[in-house]
């Protein structure tokens, strides 16, 4: 579906049997990011100047179905950096209208809606260079959070952001935490997210192991390897799509940002929501999916982020 979509706007999309020839040559395995040596050898020996990586994130068929998908660009070449990422969640029954006419019952068409809603964020970036999204529901925000004020959030900062640790019953859970809070930092102007490939890369050359977390150790290490300012680690505890017919999501995860200078927590938080929280009438403002709603929280947590010291905003202390 995206290359027909690439294709079709002019754009030359590499054919499957030379990227095919490609991955075999250099041995790789791993799609969900991409490594340096690969990525300056596709533009060299394709010219390819970028690679779409798409994750989906769920597909279900079960009436009424409900899809996640994400999607992120990445350059090619000496240095690999993320250029564009997006992600979107829908659920058939998401608008039914009136005596359910606006149901969607056929999960193909509702992943083509969702890879078409990605295609038109990929094509305004591509145009326009993209826009940030506007502040989230306070419903989402952060039940407890910590931010130091050593925190400059005008100051530009490069992310590595390491595997989140699941605690969750959902496979793979801490990789789609990761996606959803990468995608809300990298919409940030003053924010750069380093390639999780690369990251990867840098775990396995220096053997880091993190089976409950990250040690300031490993994160020194990391952070030089990859020259990054900041490192985000978490842990999920919770990830569900409708536990029950008729429930709703919910989520439930901690995030952690260590400063590459002074080896301290600058910020950290704890959020935990369910789809239908603050809803009371008739299912009004319900979130069906669990992409959706943790979307919504990423977003508000990266708001409490670069939100300025209370100094800054003409607060007193007392």
């Amino acid at each position: 579906m995206f290359a027909e979509r690439l294709a079709g706007q002019g754009l030359r999309v590499l054919d499957d049997a030379t990227l095919e020839r490609a991955m075999t040559r250099h041995r790789v395995r791993y799609t969900a990011g991409i490594e340096r040596g690969f990525a300056k050898a596709l533009r060299q020996e394709t010219g390819a100047d970028a690679v779409l990586i798409p994750s989906l994130e769920l597909y279900d068929e079960v009436l009424p179905p409900r899809v996640g998908v994400f999607a992120r660009l990445v350059s090619t070449g000496e240095a690999p950096a993320v250029l564009w990422i997006d992600g979107t969640g829908a659920a058939g029954d998401d608008s039914p209208g009136i005596l359910g006419i606006g149901m969607i019952e056929d999960p193909r068409a509702l992943l083509g809606r969702a890879v078409e809603t990605l295609w038109v964020s990929l094509a305004r970036h591509l145009a326009e260079g993209g826009d940030r999204a506007g502040p989230g529901p306070r419903r989402f925000r952060p039940k407890l959070v910590y931010r130091s004020e050593a925190l400059d959030p005008a100051r530009p900062y490069s992310i590595a952001i390491v595997p989140f640790f699941n605690q969750s019953a959902r496979r793979h859970g801490g990789e789609i935490i990761a996606l959803h809070m990468m995608r809300n930092l990298a919409a940030a102007p003053n924010l750069t997210v380093v390639e999780p490939g690369i990251v990867r890369e840098e775990l396995l050359r220096f053997r880091i192991i993190m089976s409950d977390g990250i040690s300031l150790s490993d994160t020194e290490t990391i952070l030089n390897a990859v020259n990054a300012d900041l490192v985000l680690n978490g842990e999920m505890f919770e990830y569900q799509e409708r536990p029950w017919v008729g429930g709703a999501p919910q989520a439930d995860f901690a995030v952690l940002f260590l400063e590459r200078k002074s080896r301290r927590v600058v910020y950290s938080s704890y959020s935990h929501n369910a789809g239908d929280d603050r809803v009371f009438f008739f299912d009004w403002g319900k979130v069906n999916t669990a992409h959706a709603m943790v979307s919504r929280m990423a977003r508000a947590i990266t708001e409490q982020l670069l939100r300025a010291p209370m100094a800054a905003r003409g607060v007193e202390r007392r």
